[in-house]
């Protein structure tokens, strides 16, 4: 991990908020061998809440959502922006 910041469970996916690293989501089926299912780059991340197959994060630059319901297949579903002042 570059950054660990707030992280997230469900099912056997975990959610790693990892700073200026972005957001990493691991299979955690077998805890002795993670396996990294997806690394979403580009943002600044700091806390994740997954919950029936959607996880909220919280990013310097605003919330994403993404949809995990297909781990292999995790897709944005929306973004609200922040703008610093």
């Amino acid at each position: 991990m570059t950054s660990p910041h707030g992280l997230g469970l469900s099912g056997n996916l975990l959610f790693i908020c990892d700073g200026t690293d972005g957001l990493k989501v691991y299979d955690i089926t077998d805890v002795n061998d993670l396996k990294l299912v997806k690394h979403i780059k580009g943002i600044n991340t700091f806390d994740v809440i997954p919950l029936n197959g959607v996880a909220i994060v919280s990013c310097e630059s605003g919330i994403y959502q993404y949809d995990y319901k297909d781990p292999n297949n995790i897709r944005p579903l929306s973004t609200i922006n922040v703008s610093k002042n």
